[in-house]
């Protein structure tokens, strides 16, 4: 067997001449290191010397780093979700602190890669309104990767009319949340009973619902409202001059409820059924009325202002 010393780019390799194909793949490698080439996986079923022609064969560099999210971080945070659930990345939000509670860094989304300096660390996962805190020692050298499971589930709530909605958790003490004026609302929350309660000029609607882990809880919530017309009349004619119209509802054990002020002489209102008073001001006169609103009835107030 002849063996010679061959030097390339720096380096020495002792190569055995005694076969052909150790040859070839010398010549092909050497090639590649001279042009400047990527060497890259050739199709299994062409030959090594012969693949560098074919088009199909990708020469795109991949990191390490995006081959392993290891590399270069000491800290890889991830939350396990039902797969039933489509919750956007954008929802999912980290939050470190180090020992003092002095934040030092927040992302978002699923999976997140992180280099921290070396020390103590607390971790709070939001998403919606389920939280988990997790307290950490965080190393130089070693890749640490707490365990986050989220139970929890997505609540959507509708009304047949805007409302002030009032979520109140009855599984946990430490949930509860409002969102104003609005007829549809979706919230993600941990697992568990809550108690929704939307409001309409001051009358609200209780129900109770069940949010499974992983499921939608949908709930549909309707609030008895009525159309109620106010008319200003002078003479038995309508009166086309500004009127100040006061309501309130008249709750029992004689509290009054404002609803709202309007400035029109003929003014049409959306109420709950209910027992209301209306006041009506023009220049100096004044005109009140107490009056039932039911449903499925024509509810015309009108006021003589004269």
């Amino acid at each position: 067997m002849i063996t010679k010393i061959i030097a390339l780019s720096g380096f020495y390799h002792a190569i055995a001449w005694s076969k052909p194909s150790q040859l070839a793949g010398l010549l092909y490698f050497s090639l590649c290191l001279l042009g400047g080439q990527t060497v890259v996986a050739a199709d299994a079923n062409k030959p090594a010397l012969f693949s560098i022609l074919d088009t199909r064969v990708s020469t795109e560099t991949i990191t390490a780093s995006a081959l392993n999210p290891t590399v270069g971080n000491n800290l890889i945070l991830e939350v396990q979700l039902t797969e039933s659930l489509d919750v956007p990345q954008q929802a999912i939000y980290w939050q470190i602190s180090d020992a003092q509670g002095v934040p030092v860094q927040q992302v978002y989304g699923q999976v997140q890669a992180l280099k921290l300096k070396e020390g103590h660390y607390h971790i709070q996962l939001s998403i919606g309104q389920f939280t988990l805190h997790k307290e950490l020692a965080i190393q130089t050298d070693v890749v640490s990767r707490p365990y986050f499971k989220a139970e929890l589930g997505q609540l959507a709530v509708m009304a047949n009319h805007t409302a002030n909605w009032t979520i109140n958790s009855l599984s946990q003490t430490n949930i509860k949340f409002a969102v104003e004026a609005t007829q549809y609302l979706e919230a993600w929350v941990p697992a568990g009973f809550y108690e929704v309660t939307p409001t309409y000029s001051g009358v609200a609607r209780r129900q109770v619902v069940n949010v499974l882990a992983g499921h939608l809880s949908t709930v549909t919530i309707d609030i008895p409202v009525v159309q109620v017309s106010l008319i200003a009349v002078e003479n038995n004619q309508p009166l086309f001059k500004p009127v100040a119209w006061t309501v309130f509802r008249l709750e029992q054990g004689g509290e009054r409820q404002h609803i709202g002020n309007y400035y029109q002489h003929s003014q049409g209102i959306t109420v709950p059924t209910g027992f209301y008073e209306v006041i009506a001001t023009h220049d100096s006169t004044v005109r009140s009325r107490q009056f039932w609103v039911k449903e499925n009835t024509i509810n015309k107030i009108i006021l003589a202002m004269d």
